[in-house]
């Protein structure tokens, strides 16, 4: 049992966080309405603002922490659409890397690919896992962890595959904040990045990860 507390642990931190967002009596539209109340705060300390976002999106994302979509939309409306998303991204892909390293650790493993065929497939499963919109990215951390995955290789699948989809929601949030600031909507760029979102889960839903899982 003592090899196994810090998973215990973890698991009910992640138990709480998720139980309490679900469970909390802010309804989604009250946030949302704060957003522009710390647009100022955020303008006046862009780089205060971009490690913020990095932080917490890293936390977040090591907790498997179900609110990652607000953050997204947060981080396109107080910054860039592309600087929100990107940071988000790279925060959120460094919190599941080490949610992977973690997983790892404390769970056993199966041998490891046999020849490069197969390491080439599961490279391709966390590609096409990362690319759909339909899997959660904490799944997809440990299913990483149980086959023979480099960090490096982890790392990169996740930010290959987690951009379309964060890039979209920030670009949501970037359009939310010309909506309430009476500007333009960019409807070019948003479709831009709608397509891009399409494509990447229609690839993941053709892709040859498939038979990797089947």
């Amino acid at each position: 049992m003592r090899g196994h507390q810090p998973l215990i642990i973890y698991m009910a931190a992640v138990m709480f966080l998720t139980l309490g967002y679900f469970a909390s009596p802010i309804s989604r539209e009250a946030v949302w309405q704060v957003f522009p109340g710390l647009e100022t705060m955020a303008h006046a300390h862009p780089l205060v603002t971009a490690f913020l976002f990095l932080v917490t999106s890293t936390v977040f994302a090591f907790l498997a922490f179900p609110s990652m979509p607000m953050i997204c939309l947060a981080g396109g409306f107080y910054m860039d659409g592309l600087v929100g998303g990107a940071t988000v991204l790279l925060g959120s892909a460094f919190g599941g890397l080490s949610a992977f390293l973690f997983y790892r650790k404390q769970i056993q493993r199966p041998s490891a690919p046999s020849n490069e065929q197969s390491a080439v497939r599961v490279w391709l499963t966390l590609v096409g896992l990362r690319l759909s919109p339909l899997v959660p990215a904490p799944l997809v951390n440990f299913i990483a962890a149980i086959f023979d995955v480099s960090p490096l290789q982890y790392l990169t699948t996740s930010l290959l595959g987690g951009a379309p989809l964060v890039l979209f929601y920030a670009q949501i949030g970037q359009q939310g904040h010309h909506l309430l600031s009476g500007e333009t909507l960019q409807w070019q760029q948003f479709s831009g990045y709608l397509i891009l979102l399409s494509l990447s889960t229609l690839l993941s839903a053709i892709g040859p990860w498939r038979s990797v899982l089947n």
